[in-house]
């Protein structure tokens, strides 16, 4: 144990299973609270039998036959595939597995970079808070992990750890992640905010007077001459193509720029403004207030650790140019601290962004310098330690864990925590009392058969009574923006309006938020309630 690097394995592996453990511990009923994640199991098995993306809208009776561009459709086959071999269970685990490798790798980065334990883990759990209200069985998941291996490549590149051709991986990671989720768009956007610092950079060496040869000692060397710049412009442009090898072609990155751009923030909580006052609104602005006493203090000229592995971020002091040592990847989670301060969603972005600068960072800073006087921090002499036969070792527990909780899944076994069974649904989120009644009107009703529907209940009808279709659900690109205001304002100040769109569209069942204003007005207006539960009341018009 007195070995540096079999400290850090034991204590990497043992952030992996406090992670993972606490994830699947807590996750059996927080992490299926999101009603998109019925109907991208749903849509996922769809696919799977039919051998094909959906075209128009299969689910509503509002936009029925519409066009439909499902931006998801690849990692909604991951999903359907587990699902129909393992169940929400396995779905779970899958998910508990994925989040628990990507904090666990930004926990790696933060002690490969010298970070003491202590401080690591105060760190990660700050980060693991901001982004833990995303922390759903749905395709974002994805994003959290692929962003920041494309943020860290471009930090690694910027850094000289890595050479700038290994950015290439990035074009087939672009091609799978647009098939995955539309968080394609974070990643494109990093990229081309780099790229375009860069060039930025290089530009404002040669505006200052600095000699060509002069410019090869800015470290880190991510533009050594004005040949680099098309090259890393093209990989710009080639990733953009990237996200157009897809089934749908150009409407997918129309659908991506079509949901942007409608009022969700109104509609949808995950896309309204930071809450300061909740737990993911302290947690991003501590990560912030840290990250930004960093960038505050980056010294100027020779860093107090660089020793041998770097000659810092700016010139050396005999060649009478200082620049300052900020480097442009070490920008970037400003962009997004002010976009998770716009949407909540991007709070988990920002989280990892600043996560992973920090790591680059904290040795060419006064607050690195502060740590290590109080034996927090020791910077490696070098830019890049590889990784002995012990550290891979590290790798087999949390291997054979995961193995082991998907063979037991694979047997049916029920176990707490990693086994079958362990999954609840939260009955005052969704109306599991309610589900006899509901897969009855389902059997006894024709193909079709049109049912109104608060909005969070849209995935849980599509995924539990096929044959009906709903009024509403969470995809929002397909109902519009003018759509979905008129819904919520009827939902919150004018529940009469569900009469106008019964002679509209000649729905007879009604399956509402439980104690709300539909719940209330459907009431002795010549709907019969034909049952409730916690969540929601379900009503048929003229009595049963």
């Amino acid at each position: 144990m007195s070995n540096p690097v079999t400290r850090q394995v034991f204590f990497l592996t043992g952030v992996f299973f406090a992670i993972w453990l606490v994830l699947l511990a807590s996750g059996r009923q927080s992490m299926l609270r999101d009603p998109g994640t019925f109907w991208h199991v749903t849509t996922g098995q769809r696919i799977l039998d039919s051998g094909g993306v959906p075209r128009v809208d299969p689910y509503s009776f509002t936009r029925a036959g519409q066009p439909w561009v499902d931006d998801q459709w690849l990692a909604e086959c991951g999903m359907a595939w587990l699902y129909h071999r393992l169940g929400w269970d396995g779905l779970l685990l899958a998910t508990a597995t994925l989040l628990a490798v990507t904090y666990t790798w930004l926990a790696a980065r933060l002690v490969g970079a010298g970070l003491h334990a202590l401080p690591a883990l105060l760190l990660l759990a700050v980060a693991i808070l901001a982004g833990a209200p995303q922390f759903h069985l749905r395709p974002l998941v994805l994003t959290l992990g692929l962003f920041g291996l494309t943020f860290a490549m471009l930090v690694d590149v910027e850094a000289g750890r890595h050479r700038r051709r290994q950015l290439g991986w990035l074009v087939p990671l672009f091609v799978f992640w647009a098939n995955g989720h539309g968080g394609v768009l974070a990643g494109l956007g990093t990229v081309a905010l780099c790229v375009g610092g860069w060039c930025v950079v290089w530009l404002n060496l040669g505006s200052a007077g600095v000699p060509p040869a002069m410019r090869n000692l800015h470290e880190p060397p991510a533009i050594r001459n004005a040949g680099e710049t098309p090259a890393l412009l093209l990989l710009v442009v080639t990733l953009a193509l990237a996200t157009l090898v897809n089934p749908y072609g150009l409407r997918l990155p129309e659908e991506w720029w079509t949901t942007l751009s409608m009022p969700l923030p109104e509609i949808i909580n995950e896309h309204a403004r930071l809450p300061l006052g909740e737990s993911v609104g302290w947690a991003t602005l501590s990560l912030a207030a840290v990250f930004g006493c960093v960038l505050l203090g980056t010294r100027r000229g020779q860093s107090h650790f660089c020793g041998d592995h770097t000659t810092a971020w700016c010139l050396p002091q005999k060649s009478g140019h200082s620049l300052p040592r900020l480097r442009v990847t070490w920008l970037v989670p400003l962009v997004w601290f002010v976009l998770a301060l716009q949407r909540v969603r991007n709070a988990p972005l920002f989280a990892v962004a600043a996560t992973i600068a920090l790591a680059d960072a904290l040795p060419h800073c006064r607050l690195g310098e502060w740590l290590a006087r109080h034996g927090m921090f020791s910077p490696p002499h070098r830019p890049a330690v590889k990784p002995g036969r012990r550290a891979w070792l590290g790798l087999v527990p949390p291997l054979a864990a995961v193995t082991v909780a998907f063979a037991i899944q694979f047997a049916g076994i029920a176990v707490p925590i990693i086994g079958r069974g362990w999954v609840r649904f939260d009955p005052a989120r969704w109306p599991m009392d309610l589900l006899p009644a509901l897969e009855a009107i389902d059997r006894s009703e024709p193909q079709g058969t049109p049912i109104f529907n608060d909005l969070n209940f849209g995935g849980f009808l599509i995924a539990h009574t096929p044959r009906l279709r709903v009024f509403v659900d969470d995809r929002c690109s397909v109902y519009g923006g003018d759509f979905l205001l008129a819904y919520e304002r009827a939902r919150r100040e004018d529940p009469a309006r569900i009469d106008g769109w019964r002679r509209q569209y000649g729905f007879r069942y009604a399956l509402v938020e439980s104690r709300g204003r539909f719940d209330r007005y459907l009431t002795g207006n010549r709907w019969a309630l034909i049952g409730r539960s916690p969540a929601a009341a379900l009503y048929q018009f003229g009595g049963k």
